[in-house]
C-alpha cells in the first residue's frame, strides 16, 4: 500500500482567513473583484439569488483554459508575480469553501476554450472537485463566472447593501467620478472599469463641498507616481444625518485612502501623519500603482521589510508635499500660533540627532524619506568617505600608496563639518534650496492630546509642554534627556519597528552617543 501525504485544508484555509482583518465574507467578493481586474476584466456583476442560496460573480476578463481551470483547484497554486496585479491567488473562491455547500466555476478563455467545474469542501482533509457541463454563463466572448451556493440563507454575500458598501471601501478609486482618478488608473486598466451589483452600476457621489484635486512626484523631480483628490463637505444641516446615516451611495468612512490599482490598502488619517482640524468633514483618494510592489501576499497591508519600508516612507513624504497645499487652502492646516520653534540651546542636540539618524539608516531605511533630503546628502557624504577609506586601506596593504601621516576621511565627521564640506565642493556664490530636516518645536498640546508625550506632523517631531513631566523636567534642568527620549519614542511609533520600540530607542541611543562623542557635544 502506497504511503499519502495528508493535509488538513480546512485548517489551512482558516489560516489563510486569518491573514486578512475582514470578516470572510468581505475578503470573498474584494478576491473575486481583485483577481477579476488582474485577469483583463472591464465589467464585473456581483449577484445575489436568494432563492438558491447562490452568489455569483461574473466578470469578462481573459477567462481560462481547460488546463488553468485544473490547476485553479490546487490550493495552494498560484502564477501571480509581486507588482503585477492586487488578487491572491485566486483565494476568494479557495476561502468560500469555508462558507459554501458548492462552488462552481465557469470560464471561456481565448480561442474559444471553455470549462467548468464544481468544488466543494467534503471533510477537513478532502476537498473533492470534478468537470460539469458548461452552460454558456458567460455572455461576452471571454471571461468567468464563480457561483457560490452558500450554507446560511442569512449570509452577508446575500445582502445587496452590503455588497455596494463593501465596493465603496476597497474599490473607491475604480467606484468615484473624479477624473483624476480616471486618468491616474488609464495606465494599469486601458478601459473605463464598470463594478455592479445585480446589474446597477456601484458609484460614490461627492460630498457636495470643495474638491481639489492632485498629482504625486517623486521627490523633488516631475515624475508622477500617483494622483488623487480631497473633498471636503459643507457642514450644513443635513450633513451629519448623511454622515453617519451613511446613505447607499456616499463614502462610508471619512479620511485619505492609498490605493494601488484601484484597490484601497490603507485608510484614515493616521498613516498620513498631517493633523487638521475637522477630519471628520474630509475625504478623499491618492492611487499609487507602483505600491503594489511592496503589498504583502493577501494585499491587505503593505510590507515590513527595509527596502518596502523605504519606498513606502518615500511615497508618503511626496503625499504630504501634495496635500499639504490643499488642505491649507481648505483651512485644516492653519499654523498654531502657540507651537514654539527649536530654541538655540537645542539646535546642536538637533544636529546630532540628524547624525544619529543617518548612522541607522542600514537598520532603519525609513528614516531616509522619514527626514527627509537635508541629511541624504550628509549620508551620501559619509558613505562616500567610508568607501574612499576603504580604498585606501586596500591600496596601503597592496604597497600601491604610501602611508599618510594624518587622513581626514579616517575619522568621522559631524553633520556640520559635512555641510561645511558640501559647500566648499560647490562654492560659496551658489545657494542651494534644500528641504529643512528632522525639526524640533515645542507645544502645548489640548483636548484628547494633553497627555501625549509628542507627536510627529511631517518631518516635525513636536514636544508637549502641557504634560506634567515636561515641567519636572524643567525643574530639574533635564529638557534636553526628555527631548532626546520623546524624539525616540515619538520615531519608533511612526516607524513600527517590526521588533518592537525597545529595540528602535536602543539603537537611537546608542547611535546618537556616537555622533555626539564625535561632535563633542554629548550632554
Amino acid at each position: 500500500m502506497a504511503n499519502e501525504t495528508r493535509v488538513n485544508l480546512k485548517h489551512l484555509l482558516e489560516d489563510l482567513r486569518d491573514a486578512y482583518s475582514s470578516p470572510i465574507e468581505e475578503v470573498i467578493v474584494t478576491e473575486l473583484i481583485a483577481n477579476a481586474l488582474d485577469g483583463g476584466a472591464t465589467r464585473i456583476v456581483l449577484e445575489t439569488h436568494p432563492e438558491t442560496r447562490v452568489f455569483r460573480c461574473v466578470d469578462n476578463g481573459n477567462g481560462m483554459n481547460r488546463a488553468s481551470l485544473r490547476s485553479y483547484h490546487n490550493i495552494a497554486a498560484s502564477t501571480k508575480e509581486r507588482g503585477e496585479g492586487i488578487g491572491f491567488a485566486g483565494v476568494g473562491a479557495k476561502l468560500s469553501l469555508l462558507v459554501a455547500e458548492k462552488v462552481v466555476t465557469h470560464t471561456r478563455g481565448k480561442h474559444g476554450a471553455h470549462g467548468a467545474a464544481e468544488w466543494f469542501l467534503k471533510n477537513a482533509f478532502r476537498a473533492p472537485w470534478k468537470f460539469v457541463p458548461f452552460n454558456g454563463h458567460i455572455e461576452s466572448g471571454k471571461g468567468t463566472s464563480v457561483a457560490i451556493t452558500v450554507k446560511d440563507l442569512s449570509s452577508p454575500l446575500l445582502d445587496e447593501i452590503f455588497l455596494r458598501q463593501t465596493v465603496q471601501r476597497h474599490f473607491y478609486p475604480l467606484v468615484s467620478s473624479q477624473e483624476v482618478i480616471v486618468r491616474a488608473l488609464k495606465n494599469v486598466y486601458k478601459k473605463p472599469i464598470s463594478l455592479e451589483v445585480n446589474e446597477s452600476a456601484v458609484y460614490v457621489e461627492a460630498l457636495g463641498g470643495q474638491t481639489k484635486s492632485f498629482l504625486v512626484h517623486f521627490g523633488s523631480s516631475r515624475k508622477i507616481i500617483g494622483a488623487g483628490f480631497l473633498e471636503k463637505a459643507n457642514m450644513d444641516e443635513n450633513f451629519w444625518s448623511k454622515l453617519f446615516g451613511r446613505e447607499a451611495n456616499r463614502p462610508s468612512e471619512n479620511g485619505l485612502r492609498i490605493s494601488t490599482y484601484g484597490k484601497v490598502i490603507r485608510g484614515g488619517w493616521e498613516w498620513l501623519g498631517i493633523p487638521m482640524k475637522h477630519p471628520e468633514l474630509l475625504t478623499g483618494v491618492v492611487e499609487v500603482p507602483g505600491l503594489s510592489e511592496i503589498l504583502t501576499m493577501n494585499k491587505s497591508d503593505f510590507l515590513t521589510t527595509p527596502g518596502a519600508l523605504k519606498k513606502y516612507y518615500e511615497t508618503r513624504k511626496a503625499i504630504q508635499k501634495a496635500v499639504m497645499p490643499i488642505l491649507r487652502e481648505f483651512g485644516e492646516m492653519e499654523e498654531r500660533q502657540d507651537q514654539k520653534k527649536t530654541p538655540m540651546q537645542f539646535k546642536p542636540m538637533a544636529d546630532d540627532i540628524e547624525g544619529a539618524l543617518s548612522l541607522m539608516t542600514d537598520s532603519f531605511p525609513g528614516l531616509e524619506a522619514l527626514v527627509g533630503e537635508h541629511w541624504r546628502r550628509k549620508l551620501a557624504s559619509v558613505v562616500n568617505m567610508k568607501k574612499q577609506k576603504k580604498l585606501v586601506k586596500q591600496e596601503l596593504a597592496q604597497g600601491l600608496v604610501e602611508q599618510p601621516g594624518q587622513r581626514d576621511s579616517a575619522r568621522f565627521q559631524t553633520p556640520r563639518e559635512l555641510r561645511s564640506l558640501e559647500t566648499d565642493t560647490q562654492g560659496t556664490s551658489k545657494k542651494r534650496q534644500r528641504d529643512p530636516g528632522l525639526e524640533i518645536a515645542f507645544e502645548d498640546f489640548t483636548g484628547n492630546e494633553v497627555l501625549l508625550l509628542g507627536k510627529l506632523v511631517t518631518q516635525r517631531v513636536l514636544i508637549n509642554t502641557a504634560h506634567p513631566v515636561w515641567s519636572r523636567a524643567q525643574r530639574l534642568g533635564q529638557e534636553p534627556y526628555h527631548v532626546l527620549m520623546i524624539v525616540a519614542m515619538t520615531l519608533a511609533q511612526d516607524l513600527q519597528p517590526p521588533n518592537g520600540m525597545y529595540e528602535f530607542v536602543s539603537e537611537f541611543l546608542k547611535a546618537w552617543s556616537e555622533a555626539s562623542e564625535k561632535s563633542g557635544k554629548l550632554l
